[in-house]
């Protein structure tokens, strides 16, 4: 039996604590911080929560006391309709109320009787004062109205990563376990700092078709590193952890030049959707099994992104043309450049830092190493 060892309890304010710090470090500025739309829950001081918010007395949000909010929108994880009846599991994302950080997901079983509302969208309203009414009749809880969300979930992805994800993730062969809900804290705390065009232009080319869901669901390699489920997420999550990293050890001497070392957003960006094209080179054919596809034997996972990138700026005609491409030079540049090679050498700071901050996940990966996002806190779980 392995021995493991807990690791401290992850908070997100550590992440925005590291955000900020990250970019004074570097001489750069915090733009408009994305807000998620959530609705405040009152109540009476040591009442509970009821109705089909009684989950949220669950001691994994009892430390949040009264200071607690919900999302208006909850993704339809599960949904049928029987007899008459609207039958759904909603996840529904939760967070501080004063700082809107993701602090997990509360699932719920909802019926409603009436006509079949709910098939062709991913999500609903949310009205609070109606779950706290609902009536609970065996494992659901029936509800007297419900609307299906038109807008869909264009909000942050990753407050919402957690509905399709199992409670910890594997990682290193099983040795080490990762919380879910404090790694999707992380990413959540990371997008909200975006600059407002780099969250626009994400959302673009993720929210395509099953880009995001098989994003969390893949490997990052078929017989290499993270070549587990759930790798392509594990290993995008720690090189952005190392993207921080590096930006919160940048010395006085650097920060001294005339313009910050580089572009914190924008390599954050890139360590997103650096490897992110690989669940089109790859065929999933069970758990843990993955074949390549004839994209990824004649193209390659770095120029499909050139490709989506392409388009998604295509489509919003508002991503800055220079700020194009240095996201893709941060991506697909590579250490030396051969005569007649389309290829380019890397030249800017973006992608030196991308570069190393990929290679660290991978070679720590290779050796058996304890993860970054467990070394630094930046996510709860246990290491051996």
């Amino acid at each position: 039996m392995k021995i493991h060892r807990l690791v401290p309890s992850f908070d997100s304010r550590s992440t925005q604590a590291r955000i900020y710090k990250a970019h004074t470090a570097l001489g750069s500025q915090i733009r408009d911080v994305a807000m998620p739309e959530t609705t405040y829950i009152r109540r009476n001081q040591g009442s509970p929560f009821k109705g089909a918010l009684e989950g949220l007395n669950e001691p994994q949000f009892g430390r949040l006391g009264f200071n607690i909010s919900v999302s208006k929108r909850g993704f339809i994880a599960e949904n049928t309709y029987d007899d008459g009846v609207n039958y759904a599991k909603v996840a529904l994302p939760v967070y501080c109320a004063l700082r809107k950080s993701y602090k997990g997901m509360l699932f719920v079983n909802l019926a409603h009787r009436g006509a079949d509302t709910l098939s062709d969208y991913s999500s609903l309203e949310i009205d609070t004062r109606v779950l706290e009414c609902a009536m609970k009749v065996g494992d659901y809880y029936w509800i007297n109205t419900i609307i299906p969300s038109y807008s869909g979930l264009d909000c942050n992805p990753f407050d919402y990563a957690q509905a399709v994800l199992p409670a910890t993730l594997q990682h290193a062969g099983g040795v080490e376990v990762i919380d879910t809900a404090s790694l999707c804290g992380f990413l959540s705390e990371v997008f909200r700092f975006l600059n407002p065009e780099d969250r626009a232009l994400y959302l673009e080319i993720m929210g395509q078709g099953k880009r995001f869901n098989k994003f969390l669901k893949y490997a990052a390699s078929t017989r290499s590193h993270h070549n587990q489920e759930h790798g392509l997420l594990l290993h995008t999550a720690e090189t952005v952890a190392n993207v921080l990293l590096k930006a919160l050890a940048t010395t006085p001497e650097e920060r001294a030049s005339s313009k910050p070392p580089f572009d914190l957003s924008l390599t954050l960006l890139a360590a997103l959707l650096h490897d992110a094209a690989k669940v089109d080179e790859y065929y999933r054919l069970a758990p843990d099994v993955y074949s390549t596809n004839l994209n990824c034997e004649l193209l390659g996972h770095e120029q499909t992104m050139l490709k989506w990138i392409a388009v998604a700026c295509a489509v919003s005609g508002c991503y800055p043309t220079d700020r194009e491409l240095q996201l893709e030079h941060a991506i697909c540049a590579v250490k030396k450049q051969h005569d007649q090679s389309g290829a380019r050498k890397r030249k800017t700071p973006e992608s030196f830092v991308l570069h190393e901050a990929d290679c660290a996940s991978a070679r720590a990966f290779d050796k058996g190493e304890t993860s970054v996002l467990l070394a630094h806190q930046f996510a709860r779980g246990e290491a051996a």
